[in-house]
């Protein structure tokens, strides 16, 4: 009788925030506004380490950017490459008034610190953020500039993972697209609980010490930490940039060990959260995964829960599928529905080995190890 009320329990909580998160994704998507047209500077804070490849193709997207020039600045902060990106960043710099490539210090080093150094530089009031890997639509600064010039403070942007033909790549394409079909149901419901530093944008004003809110004893999640310390400032107005001109693509890892060290990475850094929302839906979806590997297991002593097991995946495949789907279709990705049931039988081994890995492995970024 208590296994049964568990198992009801955890499966009620996990398919209630499900939904809500369909609402609020929904909410989003059919009061897409753009408001006045009133533009704020901004300022694009990019660090980068061994980014060769990257760059040219980074900056000319952002040189290509609908914003006027004079609107907005592109701060390149090198973290200590050992390949030619300072080099290439110089270059392309030179043709370019806007563009400024500036060295980490020799002390710093790490992405938290050389997000903290440009920001330090930056003249206009509004921050940007994307990662050197990532490629911005050319409406995507003028998406952020006019959305603070309508009185948000803190913005939470569409990444998307561009799939290749492979299944292991198209796996990782869909299981982001879930993540970010979270972030933007979350914030639509005014709970938000994830942000990426590929696509993120906040009002300077807003924070005191932008150093100490990344957080700087933990290596990653700047962009978690600044996700939660903005929910704790009284007023700040945050909003999910629901707009089709104002991605920010990047592509998948190349191996399923690569895409597996990532997940470690991002579970590594949840031990150290204090939001209540990210904690609370953390532990629900982590528990019901972990309530379907125990009916799997425990299916081998006892065969009705074999029967528990499937009721629960084709409910959990049937919310998962409505939240997902509404995603998919705003970023023109419905394709990956193709593999939506693979990656449902999967999903919870994915998520429970990678979360308590992590916990003890932390992985590897830009050839590091993540403390």
């Amino acid at each position: 009788m208590i296994i049964a009320a568990l198992i009801a329990f955890i499966s009620i909580l996990y398919i209630s925030i499900i939904l809500f998160f369909s609402i609020g994704l929904q909410k989003l998507l059919s009061k897409r506004d753009n408001g006045i047209n009133k533009f704020e500077k901004l300022s694009v804070v990019i660090p980068f380490r061994n980014e060769a490849n990257n760059l040219p193709l980074l900056l000319e997207s952002l040189t290509n950017q609908s914003l006027p020039k004079e609107l907005f600045e592109i701060i390149l902060v090198n973290d200590h490459s050992t390949d030619n990106s300072w080099v290439i960043a110089q270059e392309i710099s030179c043709k370019f008034q806007n563009i400024r490539v500036v060295a980490l210090a020799d002390e710093l080093n790490g992405k938290k610190a050389a997000l903290s150094f440009g920001v330090g530089l930056a003249i206009n009031p509004v921050i940007a953020f994307t990662d050197a890997d990532c490629l911005p639509s050319n409406y995507w600064l003028e998406s952020i500039s006019r959305l603070v010039g309508n009185g948000v403070d803190f913005i939470v942007g569409t990444v998307v993972l561009t799939a290749k033909d492979d299944f292991v790549s198209k796996i990782q394409s869909l299981e982001y697209a879930s993540l970010m079909a979270t972030a933007a149901g979350s914030c639509g419901i005014e709970h938000p609980v994830i942000a990426s530093s590929a696509n993120l944008a906040f009002n300077k004003e807003v924070f005191d010490n932008l150093h100490e809110q990344f957080n700087p004893m933990i290596s990653s999640g700047d962009d978690m930490f600044l996700l939660h310390r903005a929910k704790r400032i009284k007023n700040c107005k945050i909003s999910f940039l629901i707009d089709t001109n104002a991605f920010v693509e990047t592509s998948t890892q190349t191996s399923i060990s690569g895409a597996i060290n990532q997940r470690k990475r991002w579970a590594s850094k949840s031990i150290f959260y204090r939001d209540i929302d990210t904690i609370l839906i953390g532990l629900i979806v982590l528990l019901f995964n972990l309530l379907l590997i125990a009916l799997l297991i425990g299916a081998i002593f006892a065969i009705h829960y074999l029967l528990i097991y499937a009721i629960l995946l084709v409910i959990k495949s049937s919310v998962d599928y409505l939240l997902v789907s509404k995603y998919l279709k705003f970023v023109n990705q419905e394709k990956l529905l193709r593999i939506f049931l693979p990656l449902q039988l999967l999903y919870p081994l994915y998520v429970v080995y990678s979360f308590f890995v992590g916990i003890v492995n932390k992985g590897y970024w830009k050839g590091r190890k993540i403390s």
